[in-house]
């Protein structure tokens, strides 16, 4: 009888903190089939276009932002559609810079297929966030997956960008 008490309270303890641990974070997979990528957000996602400009539009078909923003965790995809191809160097150079990061972590490439990929990480960054960015070119498309997190969101971000895939092309 005291191994059967003993048993329903541990069952009991693991069943409470495994259902605190799922309702804390609940990531889902969001697929895009017009902007061909798929990837996971932990919570609600702002679907916005971009204003693009006259000048703009002639090298842009269309860019979408997919945001899911937090106080301690910013996740976004940013999916652009170029009419002649992707100047990939500069495109990776001027989103990271415009988070105006003071102490780089590293970068390295990416394997992507039919593209190419890089990835770049920085530390005290515009608002005191870490920034955790992946690039990716295939095709025509440009696609920018960005995490900005404070303290203890590095697996949360680490899970967003690991997830994103293109599709379709």
């Amino acid at each position: 009888m005291h191994w059967q008490l003993k048993f329903s309270v541990l069952f009991l303890f693991w069943l409470g903190t495994g259902s605190i641990d799922v309702g804390a974070q609940t990531w889902r997979k969001q697929i895009y089939k017009a902007d061909g990528f798929e990837i996971e957000f932990s919570g609600d996602v702002v679907v916005r276009p971009s204003q693009i400009g006259e000048e703009t539009k002639v090298r842009l078909v269309r860019s979408t932002n997919y945001i899911q923003d937090g106080s301690d965790l910013k996740l976004m995809v940013a999916a652009t559609l170029t009419k002649t191809g992707v100047i990939f160097d500069k495109g990776v150079e001027a989103g990271f810079g415009s988070y105006r990061c003071q102490t780089p972590l590293g970068q390295a490439a990416l394997s992507i297929a039919n593209g190419i990929g890089r990835e770049l990480r920085a530390a005290n960054c515009a608002d005191g966030f870490h920034v955790e960015a992946r690039y990716y070119a295939a095709g025509h498309w440009f696609y920018q997956v960005i995490a900005q997190y404070k303290a203890g969101g590095e697996q949360a971000a680490r899970r967003f960008l690991q997830s994103f895939r293109v599709i379709g092309q």
